[in-house]
């Protein structure tokens, strides 16, 4: 067996038998507690707005009474955008153990990050109600982007690269529709909404796909090192 680099071991805490043991042995306890938190927040979220525990525990369609597949294509983008947002954080932790290229974990766990907080805007539609506005809270999006990009444009030359100039191309295409809705709309009339959202919708596909590829390939290439 390949012995690994003392530079590439995962940092290390002594448990209390006195073993030494991963950082990332703790994330599952870490996540349940976190998880226990957020059911608990109930609790007292429901007593300050006087809502029963269903409004926040049951289906938005359910609360809303509305049909079941209202919204379905919104739903999807947030499940393409955590998809991508798993994947990538995953693949950071396996190769900040494995890997000695410390830019491919890095690369990882930076946009797993970003990817994850753009699937909790989705879901949450943080971005309509930023109390400062939707622009600030873009240009902020656009800087982690474009941040991460300057910081690890040798991973954006890879072969999966046309994922991710495509998911550019679609968020780009989006945001001009938007940017420019009373214009378009009174010209194509209810299709705008269309074309803005669909477009979204694949650039989030794209940007999965993109970090999904990235990721086998940096896998694959760790472990054939």
């Amino acid at each position: 067996m390949r012995k690994i680099p003392e530079t590439a071991k995962p940092p290390l805490r002594i448990s209390a038998d006195g073993r030494r043991r991963p950082l990332a042995a703790y994330l599952p306890g870490i996540t349940l507690c976190m998880s226990l938190i957020a059911v608990l927040l109930i609790v007292p979220a429901a007593a300050y707005i006087s809502r029963d525990y269903g409004f926040f525990t049951r289906d938005p369609t359910q609360i809303g009474n509305i049909p079941r597949y209202a919204g379905f294509l919104s739903s999807l983008g947030v499940m393409a955008w955590t998809v991508g947002a798993a994947v990538s954080l995953f693949t950071g932790s396996v190769l900040a153990s494995r890997s000695r290229d410390v830019a491919d974990p890095r690369f990882f766990l930076f946009f797993g990050g970003f990817t994850a907080l753009l699937a909790w805007d989705d879901l949450f539609l943080i971005h309509e109600n930023f109390i400062l506005g939707e622009k600030p809270l873009f240009l902020a999006y656009g800087s982690i982007a474009l941040i991460g990009i300057v910081l690890f444009r040798e991973v954006f030359r890879g072969a999966s690269r046309r994922f991710a100039l495509a998911a550019a191309t679609a968020f780009l295409l989006s945001l001009s529709v938007d940017a420019g809705q009373r214009l378009i709309e009174g010209r194509i009339g209810d299709i705008r909404i269309l074309i803005e959202d669909g477009a979204k919708f694949i650039g989030a596909v794209c940007w999965a796909i993109f970090l999904c590829r990235s990721g086998a390939a940096s896998i694959s290439r760790c472990t054939y090192e």
